[in-house]
């Protein structure tokens, strides 16, 4: 959220007051003395108005109504389907699941060798947001994993959206504008494109207090050390959810906190002591807090070096990013964009709308004395700029202009940022600039209406509901989100799994292109360890890959690889004598005990056959699935 109420509390600190800027504390609203926005008129404020929670309980229940409907028929306690169609749903449910069983087992909640066996991951370097598997811990009496990973996923948007209209109804925003600029912030087009399976990006609640604790700072209410610890603690919690959001979020902090140091510097001087003593705190906080799971990211055992994704990587908002529709948006704003800069249709989350942005544009004209809205759009810009990444693109086609996020990449702690995801800050900040400006409306229909009660309710309800059909229609997402059948293994596949956390191979072998075995794997409470898995972890060089190292001698490998088929480059490898020696030199030496295929999965008829002809017939067989499987030794 932008930090508006810097600059607009009933505080009227010298630090916050210019020559000419009054805080008014009748209205709470900062009031420049030339400007025709802002009033003292008394009207009632439903903030401190009797039926104010009957309001917000209406909106909440609305926000939650709108993310049920986003993900439908999947509700938050279906188990039999997952959101998403791609693994990174399935990784997703197996990072929430990993944290509550390493706990109740005593394990290490930021590294597992439960995949990519023998060797392990460092799931610091993962998205594996350990405080949401805590927070889901209590949920695994009564809910198996994949409903638990539905119900988080499901209130993700609603409870973002919340957090949000609570925090601009605490800046004393009217809540009708509190409510739009929940909207635009919960259920952004950064949110639906994030949707079909990256819960840790549309996870937000903790934001929009991040930036409240800020404003206290900045407004210097209650002491530097009570701010300081709240602001570490929310960070501290951020970062266990996304450390790269934390990130982003920690860049436009500091450019809105420089922008009102600008703006105050004749000022700042006086005030500087307090704040830099809450944020000191804050840091301090949060690097004690942090201390561990930062080693574990940067000196832990199997993490890599270099980032994760390329520097001159495609996740950029393109400039007509911003007017055209993007593929998760249903109505046509006659604006079409020839170019696909972007390598996954998720990422294309930049899209605001020309109808949204006339409409911001007349409220920003409209309130451009106010100090709030000037922060906002300040913040806004920031956010819209980096968010281009590195060049200046338009139509899919690159300028080489160069831009500020082309200095922030080769940073350290940064480079592993993609600038289109900065696209949730922006849509945070249109929600802020949406949300004052239709506050400001509020208070001035008041001032003129004060004695036309009648008129001035009638162009106070149609101000809003005009504003939010503008909303709606342009940003209106295609919605249901996708998703898959969750396919538990059978009785029979799963109780003939052996006791002693067997090394197990599957096919098709566990990979970001063949996700589903580490569905099984959560199913049976992680009873065995995968050679494969989905998750980033050093080559032999120390660089990130998110493939599997090969098992060796390479020809089990690429045997299983080539009858996927879904390398290209990769030729079916025949059936030979050779390689059913192969196969179990292999399973002796890597100590495999335990062998699952997916009849189901393209090239199955040939790997049984293989691992028929190595260790005999399997010893479970069902329509879909057969298991190879001894608890004392190798197969």
């Amino acid at each position: 959220m932008a930090y508006g109420n810097a600059l607009t509390d009933h505080d009227s600190s010298p630090i916050l007051a210019g020559t000419t800027l009054e805080i008014d504390p009748t209205t709470a609203v900062a009031v420049d003395d030339s400007s025709t926005v802002g009033s003292t008129a008394t009207a009632p404020d439903p903030v401190v108005s009797g039926g104010s929670w009957k309001v917000s309980t209406l909106v909440i229940v609305a926000y939650v109504l709108l993310g049920v409907a986003a993900f439908w028929p999947v509700l938050p306690w279906t188990s039999d389907r997952l959101v998403g169609g791609g693994g990174d749903s399935i990784l997703a449910t197996w990072f929430l699941a990993w944290v509550p069983h390493s706990l109740a087992h005593g394990m290490n909640p930021l590294f597992s060798n439960a995949i990519l066996a023998p060797h392990g991951v460092n799931l610091a370097q993962n998205t594996e947001a350990p405080l949401l598997g805590l927070l889901t811990t209590p949920f695994a009496l009564f809910l198996g994993p994949v409903a638990r990973f539905n119900l988080l996923i499901v209130l993700a948007m609603p409870a973002s959206a919340t957090a949000a209209y609570i925090v601009l109804r605490k800046w004393k925003v009217w809540w009708a504008g509190a409510a739009i600029g929940g909207l635009l912030f919960g259920f952004s087009p950064y949110v639906i494109g994030q949707s079909p399976g990256h819960v840790v990006l549309i996870f937000l609640p903790l934001l929009p207090f991040i930036a409240l604790a800020v404003s206290s700072i900045l407004r210097r209410t209650g002491t530097p050390w009570r701010t300081g610890l709240l602001l570490g603690l929310l960070v501290t919690a951020q970062f266990l959810i996304e450390p790269e959001l934390t990130a982003t979020v920690a860049l436009l902090t500091g450019w809105a906190v420089l922008w009102v140091a600008v703006r105050h510097r004749s000022q700042i001087a006086q005030f500087a002591r307090p704040i830099v003593t809450s944020f000191a705190v804050a840091i301090g906080v949060a690097v004690v807090l942090l201390s561990y799971p930062i080693w574990m990211m940067f000196g832990g055992p199997q993490h890599y070096t270099g980032t994760a994704q390329a520097l001159d990587n495609g996740y950029y908002v393109d400039i007509m990013n911003f007017i055209a529709t993007g593929p998760y948006q249903r109505v046509s704003m006659g604006v079409h964009f020839a170019g696909v800069p972007l390598s996954n249709a998720s990422e294309a989350g930049g899209y605001i709308g020309i109808p949204v942005l006339i409409v911001a544009g007349l409220l920003i004209w409209r309130s451009r004395r106010s100090p709030r809205m000037q922060l906002a759009v300040v913040v806004f810009l920031g956010a819209a700029i980096l968010s281009l990444g590195p060049h200046l693109s338009i139509d899919g086609r690159s300028t080489g202009i160069p831009l500020p996020f082309d200095l922030l990449r080769h940073l350290p702690l940064l480079d592993n940022i993609l600038p289109d995801r900065i696209s949730m800050e922006s849509a945070a900040c249109m929600g802020a600039i949406i949300a004052f400006g239709l506050d400001d409306v509020r208070r001035e229909l008041a001032r003129r209406h004060r004695h036309s009660h009648v008129v001035g309710a009638i162009q106070l309800a149609a101000v809003p509901l005009i504003v939010l059909a503008v909303v709606a229609i342009t940003q209106l997402p295609a919605w249901p989100i996708s998703s898959q059948p969750a396919r538990p293994l059978p009785r029979a596949i799963a109780d003939a799994i052996p006791a002693g956390d067997p090394m197990t191979v599957t096919y098709p072998v566990a990979s970001p292109v063949f996700t589903r075995p580490m569905t099984w794997q959560v199913d049976s409470g992680f009873r065995f360890r995968l050679v494969g898995g989905y998750a980033e972890h050093p080559d032999p060089t120390g660089k990130p890959t998110g493939m599997p190292d090969p098992l060796e001698p390479e020809g089990l490998d690429n045997f299983l690889d080539g009858q996927e088929g879904y390398n290209p480059y990769l030729a079916p490898v025949p059936l030979t004598p050779g390689l059913v020696s192969t196969l179990r030199d292999v399973a002796g030496r890597n100590d495999i005990r335990l062998i699952i295929v997916d009849r189901s999965v393209k090239g199955s008829g040939l790997v049984l056959n293989a691992f028929s002809q190595a260790f005999g017939a399997p010893q479970v067989a069902t329509s879909r699935y057969a298991l190879w499987a001894r608890a004392d030794r190798p197969l």
